[in-house]
């Protein structure tokens, strides 16, 4: 017999997302500011799996930049209540994924947390995460 969600089980669910959105995002800031140099980022050699040369990859860094800012886009919605939060958080797992594959070495374990937000994209209608505004 599965236990009944008490009432504040929403609330808490759509926290837990909108934090882990809105904070992935936030990790994301330390893919370019090592790469540009910015700051010097001991746990991370800056260098992507394939040597695209010193222009191309200052241009790929500015796309960690572009799932920041899609992933605290989509956290915030959550915790506003807004519908589209969903098909935003898909392109913000999408371009993450593909710079966590471009600097596999330094960012692999970014993996799981997209993971974890393509279950809550999923399971979002079960959690009564669906929202109609």
């Amino acid at each position: 017999m599965a236990a009944e969600a008490t009432p504040a089980t929403p609330s808490r669910l759509r926290l837990g997302v909108g934090v882990l959105l809105v904070g992935h995002g936030l990790i994301h800031a330390l893919g370019p500011l090592d790469i540009w140099g910015i700051t010097d980022i001991e746990a991370l050699t800056g260098e992507p799996t394939i040597d695209f040369g010193p222009s191309a990859t200052d241009v790929l860094a500015g796309v960690w930049l572009l799932a920041l800012a899609l992933f605290v886009a989509a956290g915030l919605a959550v915790l506003m209540r807004r519908g589209w939060w969903r098909p935003v958080a898909v392109v913000g797992v999408l371009v993450s994924q593909f710079v966590v594959i471009l600097w596999w070495n330094d960012a692999a374990a970014g993996t799981i947390p997209n993971l974890l937000i393509v279950g809550a994209i999923l399971y979002a209608p079960r959690m009564q995460l669906r929202f109609n505004t």
